[in-house]
């Protein structure tokens, strides 16, 4: 793998200035569910035409999900500045423009309660988005669904939609009836969708299967993904992922390694070594909103 210098990339503190948040398991999950699907539905809304394809979107979600991960430290540390909960990377292949990557695998690393051993998994992310204005998917393809869903576990369709998209958001599928009562009182609509490729390979339809067992972008990345309940473990990463890059016939997929840390001093990483990858360059977190888009 390319070593590149991450020197830029280091968060910078300034004395007595600590601006993160300790992470409570138990309360924090739901506001950064609702942060992560505020940022990247505001990223949508406000995306110009000349700027609407998937690959520029998807960029700029994974940097603004970098950076709010960073807002995040260890709770109960009694030294001025605890270590951040998430330690977040992202790779790209060598020589490719940051921008042109639209298609994202996400390895997660974390402990679970007994174990004291981390562990990897991965989930993958195909993104689609509609038609500027209109709520159709020319990138969409059934034969392509079929063979990814296939050779590629832990697979989720991520669909941007510039009009807002309703979703099932009840914890139990309703019937029709039910179903128009329950959009008329509590759904307003997202423009960052997530949707089961297996769901999606059976019903063919990406508004019906949004509305049926759809979930926000936010709510499958934080409960799902970083969770840790919904990856891949048959297999080693490297394994996971090139088994995928056989798959995407894309010249241009991004590799985003999280690890979360429980305790102060950890650090383990996913060990992620596939050849011909490289470190994606960030703006330092703290720097302006129009010096980061400068840089992208």
């Amino acid at each position: 793998m390319t070593k590149i210098d991450y020197a830029e990339s280091d968060i910078q503190y300034e004395n007595n200035s600590d601006y993160r948040q300790e992470f409570d398991p138990i309360a924090t999950p739901s506001i950064l569910s609702d942060q992560i699907q505020s940022t990247v539905d505001s990223i949508i809304s406000q995306c110009q035409d000349v700027d609407w394809n998937e690959d520029l979107i998807t960029f700029k979600i994974v940097a603004n999900l970098r950076e709010i991960l960073a807002n995040y430290k260890l709770p109960d540390i009694v030294d001025n500045y605890s270590g951040n909960k998430f330690d977040f990377e992202a790779y790209k292949l060598t020589g490719k423009a940051e921008q042109s990557h639209g298609d994202i695998a996400v390895i997660v690393t974390r402990k679970f309660l007994g174990n004291d051993i981390p562990i990897s998994g991965v989930a993958f992310y195909e993104a689609k988005a509609s038609s500027f204005g209109y709520r159709q998917f020319p990138s969409f393809c059934i034969q392509q669904l079929r063979r990814l869903v296939t050779h590629t576990p832990r697979l989720s369709y991520l669909i941007y939609n510039k009009e807002k998209q309703a979703i099932g958001t009840s914890d139990w599928p309703l019937t029709e009836s039910e179903f128009d009562r329950h959009l008329r009182t509590h759904n307003e609509g997202v423009h960052a969708v997530t949707i089961d490729a297996n769901f999606l390979k059976q019903c063919r339809s990406i508004e019906y299967a949004s509305l049926v067992v759809g979930q926000s972008f936010g709510t499958h990345f934080v409960n799902q993904v970083l969770s840790g309940r919904d990856l891949d473990y048959s297999r080693s990463v490297d394994q996971t992922i090139r088994r995928w890059l056989k798959q995407t016939r894309r010249a241009s997929p991004l590799v985003i390694s999280v690890s979360i840390y429980e305790e102060q001093n950890e650090q383990y990483s996913t060990q992620f070594e596939l050849p011909g990858f490289e470190k994606v360059r960030f703006p330092k977190i703290g720097y302006s909103d129009k010096h980061k888009l400068d840089k992208m």
